[in-house]
């Protein structure tokens, strides 16, 4: 009997990562951006990653308990978001320059900034992702999409900029 309990457990498990959430994307628009049609813009790449550190849970006979996460510490810089993003706007006409904060070209008619926290589990994994669109001539932010891993980190889709940035890319440019 105590062996087919624990085969039913794990085998709950495993039906729940296969069929685990991948987070979700949150999309706020501060002007009327649909009748905007951007040109020109310039991602302001990242000087360093966030990353929550790894922490192991608490096994019991019955269950798993999941400990809260300690803040994330400053990284080095975490995978090529810039350029993932780079091309998921060149997809939609758009030309895009990577480069520091103080180099901002004058002819650009978009601003595009990214914040990315990372854990890991098996390999690094994206936990959060922000994309904030910034104008360049009241240098205020005009949309912010942000993606959040699902609120059980322990089941997800290994989400990364890769699978993300496109969805987010799109809400923001409305499409």
């Amino acid at each position: 009997m105590k062996r087919n309990l624990t085969f039913i457990f794990f085998q709950s498990i495993f039906v729940l990562l296969l069929i685990s959430c991948s987070g979700t994307i949150y999309t706020i628009k501060k002007s009327n951006q649909e009748k905007i049609k951007y040109s020109n813009a310039y991602i302001i790449s990242a000087e360093n990653s966030q990353f929550i550190k790894f922490k192991f849970g608490v096994v019991t006979p019955y269950s798993y308990i999941v400990l809260p996460d300690d803040p994330a510490v400053k990284s080095v810089v975490i995978g090529n978001t810039d350029s993932i993003i780079k091309n998921e706007l060149e997809k939609y006409g758009i030309k895009t320059l990577i480069g520091k904060k103080g180099d901002i070209p004058e002819k650009v008619d978009l601003i595009v900034l990214y914040y990315d926290t990372w854990r890991w589990d098996f390999k690094k994994i994206l936990d959060k992702l922000d994309i904030i669109f910034i104008s360049p001539n009241e240098n205020q932010e005009i949309a912010r999409s942000t993606f959040n891993i699902a609120k059980n980190k322990e089941f997800h889709n290994f989400p990364t900029p890769e699978k993300e940035v496109p969805k987010m890319i799109k809400e923001l440019l409305n499409n």
